[in-house]
Protein backbone atom coordinates (compact mmCIF):
# COMPACT_ATOMS: atom_id res chain seq x y z
CA UNK A 1 0.00 0.00 0.00
CA UNK A 2 1.17 3.12 -0.62
CA UNK A 3 1.90 5.78 1.21
CA UNK A 4 -1.87 8.06 0.28
CA UNK A 5 -3.53 4.76 0.32
CA UNK A 6 -2.96 4.49 3.71
CA UNK A 7 -3.47 7.82 5.60
CA UNK A 8 -6.70 7.26 3.46
CA UNK A 9 -7.32 3.96 6.14
CA UNK A 10 -6.42 5.66 8.99
CA UNK A 11 -9.56 8.46 8.61
CA UNK A 12 -7.24 11.34 9.13
CA UNK A 13 -8.92 12.81 6.19
CA UNK A 14 -12.17 12.74 7.15
CA UNK A 15 -15.55 12.68 5.44
CA UNK A 16 -14.11 15.04 2.49
CA UNK A 17 -10.35 13.79 2.06
CA UNK A 18 -10.04 16.32 -1.30
CA UNK A 19 -10.65 19.39 1.03
CA UNK A 20 -8.62 18.02 3.47
CA UNK A 21 -5.40 17.17 1.75
CA UNK A 22 -5.45 20.47 -0.12
CA UNK A 23 -5.38 22.22 3.20
CA UNK A 24 -2.74 20.07 4.19
CA UNK A 25 -0.72 20.82 1.43
CA UNK A 26 -1.42 24.78 1.49
CA UNK A 27 -0.35 24.27 5.29
CA UNK A 28 2.87 22.43 4.67
CA UNK A 29 3.32 24.56 1.53
CA UNK A 30 3.32 27.83 3.94
CA UNK A 31 5.53 26.16 6.76
CA UNK A 32 7.07 23.61 5.78
CA UNK A 33 6.73 19.50 6.32
CA UNK A 34 7.62 19.84 9.56
CA UNK A 35 6.02 19.56 13.22
CA UNK A 36 5.13 22.88 13.40
CA UNK A 37 3.42 22.36 10.26
CA UNK A 38 1.92 19.21 11.27
CA UNK A 39 0.36 21.29 14.20
CA UNK A 40 -0.80 24.29 12.14
CA UNK A 41 -3.03 22.24 10.14
CA UNK A 42 -4.87 20.58 13.09
CA UNK A 43 -4.87 23.85 14.29
CA UNK A 44 -7.53 25.31 11.30
CA UNK A 45 -9.19 21.93 10.82
CA UNK A 46 -9.77 20.31 14.28
CA UNK A 47 -8.50 23.75 16.79
CA UNK A 48 -10.60 22.10 19.76
CA UNK A 49 -9.67 18.92 19.58
CA UNK A 50 -6.76 17.93 22.28
CA UNK A 51 -3.86 17.84 21.45
CA UNK A 52 -1.12 16.69 24.26
CA UNK A 53 -2.00 16.22 27.88
CA UNK A 54 0.56 16.06 30.92
CA UNK A 55 0.61 16.02 34.37
CA UNK A 56 -1.00 19.65 34.12
CA UNK A 57 -3.91 18.74 32.12
CA UNK A 58 -4.74 19.26 28.61
CA UNK A 59 -3.80 21.17 25.58
CA UNK A 60 -5.77 21.92 22.29
CA UNK A 61 -4.32 22.28 18.62
CA UNK A 62 -5.43 25.81 19.02
CA UNK A 63 -3.62 26.48 22.23
CA UNK A 64 -0.52 24.62 21.61
CA UNK A 65 0.12 26.68 18.09
CA UNK A 66 -0.58 29.92 20.30
CA UNK A 67 1.37 29.00 22.61
CA UNK A 68 4.13 27.50 20.26
CA UNK A 69 3.58 31.11 18.57
CA UNK A 70 4.20 33.47 21.92
CA UNK A 71 7.59 31.08 22.10
CA UNK A 72 8.59 32.13 18.06
CA UNK A 73 8.17 35.83 18.90
CA UNK A 74 10.36 35.64 22.04
CA UNK A 75 13.10 33.77 20.29
CA UNK A 76 12.99 35.78 17.74
CA UNK A 77 14.76 38.92 19.03
CA UNK A 78 17.84 36.56 19.57
CA UNK A 79 17.82 33.43 17.50
CA UNK A 80 18.68 33.98 13.92
CA UNK A 81 17.70 31.14 11.17
CA UNK A 82 20.23 27.90 11.06
CA UNK A 83 21.53 29.23 14.77
CA UNK A 84 21.76 26.12 17.04
CA UNK A 85 19.07 25.64 20.44
CA UNK A 86 19.47 23.52 22.64
CA UNK A 87 16.15 22.04 24.11
CA UNK A 88 16.75 20.30 27.69
CA UNK A 89 13.82 18.77 29.59
CA UNK A 90 11.22 16.58 30.34
CA UNK A 91 8.15 15.94 28.69
CA UNK A 92 5.63 18.61 28.74
CA UNK A 93 3.46 20.83 27.00
CA UNK A 94 5.52 23.64 27.31
CA UNK A 95 8.77 21.48 25.66
CA UNK A 96 6.56 20.26 22.76
CA UNK A 97 5.73 24.19 22.31
CA UNK A 98 9.36 25.26 22.54
CA UNK A 99 9.96 22.47 20.05
CA UNK A 100 7.26 23.62 17.66
CA UNK A 101 8.93 27.54 17.91
CA UNK A 102 12.55 26.58 17.46
CA UNK A 103 11.61 24.76 14.29
CA UNK A 104 9.25 27.54 12.94
CA UNK A 105 12.45 29.71 13.64
CA UNK A 106 14.73 27.77 11.36
CA UNK A 107 16.61 27.04 14.32
CA UNK A 108 19.41 23.80 14.10
CA UNK A 109 17.56 22.60 17.08
CA UNK A 110 19.78 20.05 19.74
CA UNK A 111 17.93 17.74 22.18
CA UNK A 112 19.49 17.12 24.92
CA UNK A 113 19.36 14.04 27.25
CA UNK A 114 18.30 14.86 30.56
CA UNK A 115 19.56 11.95 31.81
CA UNK A 116 23.47 12.97 31.71
CA UNK A 117 25.50 15.27 33.49
CA UNK A 118 25.99 18.92 33.30
CA UNK A 119 29.88 18.38 32.08
CA UNK A 120 28.34 16.20 28.73
CA UNK A 121 25.37 18.67 28.38
CA UNK A 122 28.44 21.08 28.32
CA UNK A 123 30.51 18.95 25.84
CA UNK A 124 27.63 18.94 23.35
CA UNK A 125 27.16 22.70 23.94
CA UNK A 126 30.74 23.27 22.74
CA UNK A 127 30.52 20.52 20.23
CA UNK A 128 27.25 21.85 18.67
CA UNK A 129 28.36 25.43 19.08
CA UNK A 130 24.62 26.49 20.91
CA UNK A 131 23.76 29.71 20.87
CA UNK A 132 21.01 29.51 23.37
CA UNK A 133 20.13 26.78 26.11
CA UNK A 134 16.34 26.51 27.02
CA UNK A 135 15.87 24.14 30.02
CA UNK A 136 13.24 23.47 32.89
CA UNK A 137 13.81 22.10 36.58
CA UNK A 138 17.52 22.75 38.27
CA UNK A 139 19.12 22.91 35.20
CA UNK A 140 19.70 26.88 35.08
CA UNK A 141 21.40 26.31 38.74
CA UNK A 142 22.84 23.02 37.34
CA UNK A 143 24.88 24.11 34.32
CA UNK A 144 27.14 27.60 35.05
CA UNK A 145 30.84 26.04 34.74
CA UNK A 146 30.01 23.36 33.04
CA UNK A 147 28.78 25.58 29.68
CA UNK A 148 30.08 28.36 27.68
CA UNK A 149 30.18 31.65 30.23
CA UNK A 150 28.79 34.13 27.14
CA UNK A 151 25.85 31.32 26.26
CA UNK A 152 22.39 32.34 27.04
CA UNK A 153 20.30 30.09 29.39
CA UNK A 154 16.73 30.32 29.44
CA UNK A 155 14.17 28.62 31.50
CA UNK A 156 11.27 27.42 30.26
CA UNK A 157 8.96 28.95 32.60
CA UNK A 158 11.14 32.74 31.67
CA UNK A 159 9.06 32.34 28.38
CA UNK A 160 5.92 33.82 29.60
CA UNK A 161 3.49 35.25 27.00
CA UNK A 162 4.78 37.77 24.38
CA UNK A 163 3.81 40.97 23.64
CA UNK A 164 3.13 40.40 19.95
CA UNK A 165 2.51 37.91 17.51
CA UNK A 166 5.07 35.70 15.89
CA UNK A 167 6.38 38.03 12.97
CA UNK A 168 5.58 36.02 9.49
CA UNK A 169 8.19 33.44 8.21
CA UNK A 170 8.97 31.88 4.71
CA UNK A 171 8.50 28.79 4.83
CA UNK A 172 12.16 27.08 6.88
CA UNK A 173 12.83 23.61 7.92
CA UNK A 174 14.89 23.89 11.28
CA UNK A 175 16.57 20.40 11.23
CA UNK A 176 16.71 18.31 14.38
CA UNK A 177 19.52 16.88 15.61
CA UNK A 178 19.53 14.22 18.06
CA UNK A 179 22.34 12.70 20.66
CA UNK A 180 22.94 8.81 20.16
CA UNK A 181 21.77 6.81 23.59
CA UNK A 182 25.84 6.48 25.00
CA UNK A 183 25.55 2.35 25.14
CA UNK A 184 28.01 1.92 23.51
CA UNK A 185 30.41 4.80 23.89
CA UNK A 186 30.23 8.69 24.48
CA UNK A 187 26.94 9.89 23.08
CA UNK A 188 27.16 11.36 19.70
CA UNK A 189 24.81 13.69 17.74
CA UNK A 190 23.61 12.39 14.54
CA UNK A 191 21.55 13.75 11.86
CA UNK A 192 19.06 11.34 10.07
CA UNK A 193 20.49 9.39 7.36
CA UNK A 194 17.12 8.92 5.29
CA UNK A 195 15.94 10.98 2.80
CA UNK A 196 12.27 12.66 2.64
CA UNK A 197 11.29 10.51 0.20
CA UNK A 198 12.35 7.13 1.47
CA UNK A 199 11.28 8.22 4.55
CA UNK A 200 7.81 8.79 3.09
CA UNK A 201 7.96 5.19 1.66
CA UNK A 202 9.17 3.92 5.30
CA UNK A 203 6.55 5.95 7.25
CA UNK A 204 3.43 4.51 4.35
CA UNK A 205 4.79 0.94 5.26
CA UNK A 206 4.49 1.46 8.73
CA UNK A 207 1.29 2.80 8.98
CA UNK A 208 0.02 0.26 6.25
CA UNK A 209 1.32 -2.56 9.02
CA UNK A 210 -0.10 -0.86 12.13
CA UNK A 211 -3.80 -0.36 13.31
CA UNK A 212 -3.45 3.53 13.57
CA UNK A 213 -6.78 5.69 13.54
CA UNK A 214 -7.37 9.35 13.74
CA UNK A 215 -7.70 11.16 16.55
CA UNK A 216 -6.67 7.08 18.22
CA UNK A 217 -5.37 8.67 22.69
CA UNK A 218 -1.72 7.99 22.41
CA UNK A 219 0.73 6.77 25.90
CA UNK A 220 3.70 8.13 25.63
CA UNK A 221 5.80 7.47 28.84
CA UNK A 222 9.17 8.01 26.73
CA UNK A 223 11.59 11.17 26.54
CA UNK A 224 10.53 13.20 24.14
CA UNK A 225 14.33 14.05 23.20
CA UNK A 226 14.94 10.62 21.93
CA UNK A 227 13.87 9.41 18.50
CA UNK A 228 11.17 7.04 18.93
CA UNK A 229 9.52 9.25 21.84
CA UNK A 230 9.98 12.22 18.86
CA UNK A 231 8.58 10.14 15.80
CA UNK A 232 5.90 9.21 18.09
CA UNK A 233 5.42 13.11 18.66
CA UNK A 234 5.29 13.37 15.17
CA UNK A 235 3.14 10.65 14.69
CA UNK A 236 0.29 11.70 17.01
CA UNK A 237 0.70 15.46 15.14
CA UNK A 238 -0.37 13.46 11.65
CA UNK A 239 -3.26 11.55 13.08
CA UNK A 240 -4.88 14.38 14.90
CA UNK A 241 -4.35 12.33 18.24
CA UNK A 242 -4.30 13.63 21.89
CA UNK A 243 -1.15 12.04 22.72
CA UNK A 244 -0.74 11.77 26.63
CA UNK A 245 2.79 12.14 28.91
CA UNK A 246 2.87 10.11 31.47
CA UNK A 247 5.95 9.76 34.12
CA UNK A 248 7.40 5.86 33.35
CA UNK A 249 6.58 4.29 36.50
CA UNK A 250 4.22 1.22 36.62
CA UNK A 251 1.20 2.77 38.18
CA UNK A 252 1.23 6.15 36.03
CA UNK A 253 1.19 3.82 32.92
CA UNK A 254 -1.56 1.92 34.05
CA UNK A 255 -3.85 4.63 35.55
CA UNK A 256 -3.50 7.10 32.00
CA UNK A 257 -4.59 3.24 30.29
CA UNK A 258 -7.84 2.58 32.08
CA UNK A 259 -9.04 6.30 32.83
CA UNK A 260 -8.37 7.73 29.25
CA UNK A 261 -9.28 4.84 27.01
CA UNK A 262 -5.82 4.77 25.78
CA UNK A 263 -5.87 2.77 22.38
CA UNK A 264 -2.34 3.26 21.10
CA UNK A 265 0.62 2.23 23.67
CA UNK A 266 4.48 3.55 22.99
CA UNK A 267 7.24 2.41 24.92
CA UNK A 268 10.60 -0.09 25.65
CA UNK A 269 11.10 -3.16 26.74
CA UNK A 270 12.08 -1.94 30.59
CA UNK A 271 8.74 -0.42 31.03
CA UNK A 272 6.86 -3.23 29.07
CA UNK A 273 8.41 -5.29 32.16
CA UNK A 274 7.50 -2.70 34.28
CA UNK A 275 4.05 -2.89 33.42
CA UNK A 276 3.78 -6.60 33.69
CA UNK A 277 5.71 -6.91 37.03
CA UNK A 278 4.18 -8.03 40.42
CA UNK A 279 0.61 -9.02 41.18
CA UNK A 280 -1.22 -5.77 40.17
CA UNK A 281 -1.69 -6.39 36.43
CA UNK A 282 -4.40 -4.77 35.05
CA UNK A 283 -6.78 -4.51 32.30
CA UNK A 284 -6.81 -2.01 29.50
CA UNK A 285 -10.04 -2.63 26.99
CA UNK A 286 -9.21 0.07 24.31
CA UNK A 287 -5.70 -0.91 24.30
CA UNK A 288 -5.07 -2.39 20.52
CA UNK A 289 -1.57 -1.82 19.35
CA UNK A 290 1.36 -1.76 21.61
CA UNK A 291 4.55 -0.38 19.79
CA UNK A 292 7.78 -1.86 21.03
CA UNK A 293 11.49 -0.77 20.48
CA UNK A 294 14.77 0.87 21.10
CA UNK A 295 16.01 -2.02 22.85
CA UNK A 296 16.23 -5.49 22.64
CA UNK A 297 12.67 -7.75 23.05
CA UNK A 298 12.92 -10.97 25.25
CA UNK A 299 11.48 -13.70 24.31
CA UNK A 300 9.97 -14.85 27.55
CA UNK A 301 8.83 -11.19 27.91
CA UNK A 302 6.91 -10.69 24.56
CA UNK A 303 5.16 -14.34 24.76
CA UNK A 304 4.32 -12.46 28.46
CA UNK A 305 2.33 -9.43 27.06
CA UNK A 306 0.69 -11.41 24.17
CA UNK A 307 -0.41 -13.60 27.00
CA UNK A 308 -1.72 -10.50 29.06
CA UNK A 309 -3.00 -7.94 26.18
CA UNK A 310 -3.85 -10.03 23.65
CA UNK A 311 -1.99 -10.29 20.10
CA UNK A 312 -1.90 -6.50 20.10
CA UNK A 313 1.91 -5.96 20.35
CA UNK A 314 4.23 -4.89 17.48
CA UNK A 315 8.41 -4.62 17.93
CA UNK A 316 9.86 -1.78 15.91
CA UNK A 317 13.39 -1.49 15.23
CA UNK A 318 15.52 0.93 14.22
CA UNK A 319 18.37 3.61 14.94
CA UNK A 320 19.19 7.14 15.02
CA UNK A 321 21.15 7.31 12.19
CA UNK A 322 19.15 4.67 9.68
CA UNK A 323 15.47 5.46 10.39
CA UNK A 324 13.13 2.55 11.32
CA UNK A 325 14.30 -0.63 9.50
CA UNK A 326 12.07 -3.67 10.70
CA UNK A 327 9.01 -4.55 12.35
CA UNK A 328 7.48 -7.45 13.88
CA UNK A 329 3.97 -8.22 14.49
CA UNK A 330 1.82 -9.84 16.21
CA UNK A 331 1.85 -12.96 14.19
CA UNK A 332 5.41 -12.94 13.91
CA UNK A 333 6.00 -12.87 17.83
CA UNK A 334 4.00 -15.85 18.58
CA UNK A 335 6.21 -17.58 15.66
CA UNK A 336 9.34 -15.67 16.54
CA UNK A 337 9.13 -14.41 20.29
CA UNK A 338 12.20 -11.70 20.37
CA UNK A 339 12.34 -11.43 16.46
CA UNK A 340 12.38 -8.12 15.07
CA UNK A 341 10.26 -8.94 12.47
CA UNK A 342 10.92 -8.33 8.25
CA UNK A 343 12.46 -5.12 6.50
CA UNK A 344 10.00 -2.15 5.75
CA UNK A 345 9.23 -1.22 2.50
CA UNK A 346 11.74 1.48 1.08
CA UNK A 347 14.14 -0.36 3.09
CA UNK A 348 17.34 -2.43 1.58
CA UNK A 349 18.83 -4.41 4.02
CA UNK A 350 21.33 -6.97 3.62
CA UNK A 351 23.50 -9.35 6.32
CA UNK A 352 26.65 -10.46 5.85
CA UNK A 353 26.93 -13.46 7.84
CA UNK A 354 25.00 -16.58 9.23
CA UNK A 355 25.25 -14.33 12.25
CA UNK A 356 26.62 -10.83 10.33
CA UNK A 357 26.30 -7.43 10.66
CA UNK A 358 23.16 -5.62 9.40
CA UNK A 359 24.11 -3.38 6.40
CA UNK A 360 20.93 -0.82 5.78
CA UNK A 361 20.81 0.91 2.31
CA UNK A 362 24.75 0.41 2.52
CA UNK A 363 25.41 1.53 6.50
CA UNK A 364 27.06 -0.66 8.41
CA UNK A 365 24.65 -0.18 11.89
CA UNK A 366 26.87 -1.99 13.93
CA UNK A 367 24.05 -4.75 15.23
CA UNK A 368 24.52 -8.53 14.86
CA UNK A 369 21.42 -10.55 13.59
CA UNK A 370 20.19 -13.84 11.99
CA UNK A 371 17.08 -14.53 9.65
CA UNK A 372 14.87 -17.68 9.97
CA UNK A 373 13.50 -19.44 6.86
CA UNK A 374 10.75 -17.52 7.15
CA UNK A 375 12.75 -13.88 6.44
CA UNK A 376 12.56 -12.58 10.33
CA UNK A 377 15.53 -10.88 11.61
CA UNK A 378 16.52 -11.51 15.30
CA UNK A 379 18.83 -9.35 16.82
CA UNK A 380 21.95 -10.75 18.40
CA UNK A 381 23.55 -8.10 19.87
CA UNK A 382 26.67 -5.35 19.02
CA UNK A 383 29.29 -6.43 16.59
CA UNK A 384 31.94 -4.31 18.51
CA UNK A 385 30.87 -6.63 21.71
CA UNK A 386 31.52 -9.79 20.34
CA UNK A 387 33.78 -11.84 22.84
CA UNK A 388 36.09 -13.79 22.54
CA UNK A 389 36.84 -17.17 25.35
CA UNK A 390 39.74 -19.54 24.87
CA UNK A 391 39.20 -19.58 20.87
CA UNK A 392 35.44 -19.43 20.97
CA UNK A 393 33.40 -16.19 19.91
CA UNK A 394 30.33 -15.23 22.05
CA UNK A 395 27.55 -12.95 21.98
CA UNK A 396 26.76 -11.48 25.48
CA UNK A 397 23.10 -11.09 24.57
CA UNK A 398 23.14 -15.12 24.28
CA UNK A 399 25.25 -15.91 27.67
CA UNK A 400 22.85 -13.18 28.99
CA UNK A 401 19.88 -15.29 27.88
CA UNK A 402 20.96 -18.16 28.72
CA UNK A 403 21.71 -16.97 32.14
CA UNK A 404 18.02 -15.45 32.52
CA UNK A 405 16.04 -18.69 32.43
CA UNK A 406 17.33 -19.27 35.89
CA UNK A 407 14.02 -18.77 38.33
CA UNK A 408 15.52 -16.17 40.00
CA UNK A 409 17.28 -13.98 37.71
CA UNK A 410 15.10 -10.83 36.80
CA UNK A 411 17.90 -9.45 34.05
CA UNK A 412 21.57 -9.94 33.42
CA UNK A 413 24.58 -8.22 31.78
CA UNK A 414 27.86 -9.78 31.17
CA UNK A 415 30.68 -8.08 30.20
CA UNK A 416 34.97 -9.68 29.43
CA UNK A 417 37.51 -9.27 31.63
CA UNK A 418 40.98 -10.45 31.56
CA UNK A 419 41.41 -14.44 32.44
CA UNK A 420 44.97 -16.21 32.19
CA UNK A 421 42.90 -19.60 30.82
CA UNK A 422 40.84 -18.88 28.33
CA UNK A 423 42.16 -15.16 27.57
CA UNK A 424 38.56 -13.57 28.34
CA UNK A 425 36.29 -14.18 31.05
CA UNK A 426 33.10 -13.49 31.98
CA UNK A 427 32.06 -11.42 35.07
CA UNK A 428 28.07 -11.59 35.31
CA UNK A 429 25.95 -8.94 37.05
CA UNK A 430 22.60 -9.79 37.72
CA UNK A 431 19.54 -8.39 39.10
CA UNK A 432 17.04 -10.99 41.33
CA UNK A 433 13.68 -11.13 41.03
CA UNK A 434 11.61 -9.45 43.66
CA UNK A 435 10.81 -11.75 46.82
CA UNK A 436 14.08 -14.55 45.55
CA UNK A 437 16.74 -15.09 48.35
CA UNK A 438 19.89 -16.76 46.36
CA UNK A 439 23.72 -16.51 46.97
CA UNK A 440 26.25 -16.16 44.04
CA UNK A 441 27.70 -19.60 44.62
CA UNK A 442 23.99 -21.14 44.65
CA UNK A 443 23.54 -19.29 41.05
CA UNK A 444 27.44 -20.91 39.88
CA UNK A 445 26.11 -24.21 40.35
CA UNK A 446 22.92 -23.81 38.80
CA UNK A 447 24.74 -22.59 35.88
CA UNK A 448 27.55 -25.70 35.79
CA UNK A 449 24.86 -27.85 33.51
CA UNK A 450 23.83 -24.75 31.07
CA UNK A 451 26.90 -23.01 30.52
CA UNK A 452 30.44 -24.96 28.83
CA UNK A 453 33.14 -24.08 31.16
CA UNK A 454 34.90 -21.46 29.23
CA UNK A 455 31.37 -19.45 28.98
CA UNK A 456 30.54 -19.84 32.87
CA UNK A 457 31.12 -16.95 34.68
CA UNK A 458 34.18 -16.11 36.62
CA UNK A 459 32.73 -13.74 38.80
CA UNK A 460 29.04 -12.98 39.72
CA UNK A 461 28.19 -9.66 40.82
CA UNK A 462 24.33 -8.94 42.28
CA UNK A 463 23.00 -5.73 41.84
CA UNK A 464 19.62 -3.88 42.62
CA UNK A 465 19.13 -2.56 38.82
CA UNK A 466 21.41 -2.45 35.72
CA UNK A 467 22.31 0.59 34.62
CA UNK A 468 20.07 1.61 31.75
CA UNK A 469 19.43 4.61 29.68
CA UNK A 470 15.89 6.26 29.02
CA UNK A 471 14.94 4.22 26.62
CA UNK A 472 16.20 1.25 28.05
CA UNK A 473 19.60 0.47 26.51
CA UNK A 474 21.77 -1.60 28.96
CA UNK A 475 25.18 0.78 29.79
CA UNK A 476 27.82 -1.81 29.75
CA UNK A 477 30.42 1.34 30.31
CA UNK A 478 28.53 2.11 33.15
CA UNK A 479 28.75 -1.50 35.22
CA UNK A 480 30.39 -1.23 38.07
CA UNK A 481 34.09 -1.97 37.74
CA UNK A 482 34.68 -3.73 41.03
CA UNK A 483 32.04 -5.84 42.84
CA UNK A 484 29.45 -3.89 44.54
CA UNK A 485 27.15 -6.52 45.58
CA UNK A 486 24.16 -6.83 47.43
CA UNK A 487 24.88 -10.36 48.49
CA UNK A 488 28.26 -11.01 47.56
CA UNK A 489 30.47 -12.11 44.81
CA UNK A 490 32.15 -15.08 43.69
CA UNK A 491 35.34 -17.09 41.38
CA UNK A 492 34.18 -19.77 39.46
CA UNK A 493 36.29 -22.73 40.64
CA UNK A 494 38.56 -24.12 37.92
CA UNK A 495 37.23 -27.92 37.86
CA UNK A 496 34.70 -28.52 35.13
Amino acid sequence: MNLPAAIRRTGVLGPQPARAALGLGWTLLRHGPTLYGLAAWNARRIPNAVALVDEHGPLTYAELLARADAITAILSRQVKPGAAVGLLGGNSTEFVAALLACVRLGARTVLLNTSHSAAEIGRVEREQQLSLLICDGDWPERLPGQVDAGLTVLSLSELGPADAKSPPFLPRIGPLVLLTSGSTGTPRAVRSRVGLWAGLRVAGALVDALPLRAGAPTLLPLPLFHGHGLATLGMALALGAPLHLCRPTAEAMWRTLQQEGIEILVLVPTLLHRLLDGPDRRAAPALHTIVCGSAPLGAPLALSALDHFGDVLFNLYGSTETGLISLATPADLRAAPGSVGRALRGVTLELRGEVGRVIVNGHDTGDLASRDPAGRLTLQGRADELLNCGGENVLPASLEDRIATLDEVAECAVVGVPCAEFGTGIHAYIVLKFGHEVTSEQLQDQLRPLLPRMFRPQKITLLDALPRTPTGKLLRSRLPAEAHMKLGATDEPSSP
